[in-house]
């Protein structure tokens, strides 16, 4: 899970560096007051979620502070090192929001401000080379995320995107649509057409709950609603980890008393066994945002494990991507192998796709309207005595019909005498009835 990396005013709130006479917390506008409850003057409200006096509203990125008018990351910013207009010093950097004599390792001094070019977007690689909108910064490239192909310059998902579906040369017709990487007349059940493309609104972060409804930043779309992700909490319109962020410390609008960091949701003077990485107490070894060290973040999909970025199981990294080679059809088998226009990528082989009408089981294209042992889909077999006709099974006489099986319930022993009615253990089915032990 991601994360916002780093809070407002990290370094005057920690007192690692002079902020000036003003004893309140750090991150007010001229004037506020704020307690632990992150009260503030003229009826507005300054709670680390970007709502500043005058209920102006207004929403900066992951360790990103509200400076003025503009969203600055205090984390690199030697202008704005930790907080708003605290400058690091000639010939200093700002090193994960702290001015310092030089970077710390893993980390590179790019005009002033040390980055992870390894995942930043805006260094990617190199100081200055910047990846464009839609691209994530990975192993120091600019690549799309898992299951998306660029095309034409953009990250593209070409299972439902009418111009490239399918890959990025088939545009489908004016009277068709995009679903599952073929131009069909209809989307399928389940799906809605949007613009086009077959999507699922009860999870498409586009089109969340209805065409074109997106999502915000950091949010996702379950049950056909946007809302934070798992272990963030929304506080105004910004979606935090309370567990961590100093702004809201164990909920929205809890402020840490200057010195103090957040840690486990809770407002503490120490760290402990934790790692202290721009005012959150860490731990290193399973951080996303700090792995192994504070300022590393795990991008492309990748998580910390034992203190390095790794892939999830049965999937690897292509292109700093983690991908499910068994499946993507831009890397099917292995990094790079791109199926042929009109193959699917099954179990990390490309495979011509199934005629109309039939349907792949595995390695086989099946006519699931009458194959007897993929009766309506497949692996529902109708038995040996059964047969399969407009996708349903038709039972021989004396057999019956149990979970869209034809089984003989004298025998059967998970169906004996009747449907769902098992033996147990070493006993077997006779003439309807259990028997043995």
């Amino acid at each position: 899970m991601r994360r916002f990396g780093v809070t407002l005013g990290l370094i005057c709130a920690f007192g690692l560096v002079g902020c000036g006479d003003d004893d309140g917390p750090v991150g007010l506008p001229d004037g506020g007051e704020s307690d632990a409850g992150g009260g503030t003057d003229a009826g507005g409200d300054v709670d680390g979620g970007g709502e500043v006096d005058g209920g102006t509203t207004t929403t900066c990125g992951e360790g990103e502070a509200l400076c003025g008018d503009t969203c600055v990351a205090v984390a690199a910013d030697p202008a704005n090192c930790g907080d708003c207009d605290v400058a690091c010093a000639e010939g200093q950097v700002c090193d994960v929001g702290a001015c310092a004599a030089e970077c710390s390792m893993g980390l590179t001094d790019c005009s002033g401000g040390c980055v992870d070019t390894q995942s930043d977007g805006a260094n990617c690689g190199a100081c200055g080379t910047a990846c464009g909108e839609g691209f994530e910064c990975a192993e120091g490239a600019c690549a799309c995320g898992s299951g998306l192909l660029e095309c034409d310059g953009a990250c593209t998902d070409v299972l439902s995107d009418p111009t490239h579906c399918g890959d990025c040369a088939t545009a489908c017709g004016d009277a068709e649509v995009c679903s599952d990487g073929a131009c069909v007349e209809g989307c399928r059940a389940g799906t809605t057409d949007c613009d086009g493309a077959c999507v699922d609104t009860t999870t498409d972060g586009a089109n969340c709950g209805a065409c074109g409804v997106a999502c915000a930043r950091d949010q996702v779309c379950a049950d056909s609603t946007c809302a934070c992700a798992e272990g963030l909490t929304g506080c105004g319109d910004r979606c935090v980890d309370a567990s961590l962020d100093v702004f809201n410390c164990g909920g929205c609008g809890n402020v840490c008393p200057r010195g103090q960091f957040c840690s486990d949701g809770a407002c503490v003077a120490d760290c402990g066994d934790l790692t202290a990485c721009a005012g959150s107490c860490v731990d290193t070894a399973t951080d996303d945002a700090n792995c192994g060290r504070c300022g590393i973040e795990c991008t492309g999909g990748r998580s910390c494990t034992a203190g390095s970025c790794r892939c999830p199981m049965g999937e690897m990294a292509c292109g700093g991507v983690c991908t499910d080679t068994s499946a993507d059809v831009a890397n099917c088998g292995f990094c790079g192998n791109a199926c042929a226009r009109g193959q699917s990528c099954v179990d990390g082989a490309c495979l011509s796709d199934c005629p109309a009408g039939q349907t792949r089981c595995g390695f086989r294209c099946i006519d699931t309207s009458t194959d007897t042992f993929n009766c309506g889909g497949c692996g529902v077999s109708c038995g040996f005595t059964g047969t399969c006709t407009a996708g349903a099974c038709t039972c021989a006489r004396g057999d019956t019909l149990c979970d869209g099986a034809c089984v003989n319930t004298n025998s059967d022993r998970n169906h004996c005498g009747g449907c769902g009615m098992a033996c147990v253990g070493r006993q077997f089915c006779m003439r309807g009835s259990c028997m043995g032990f």
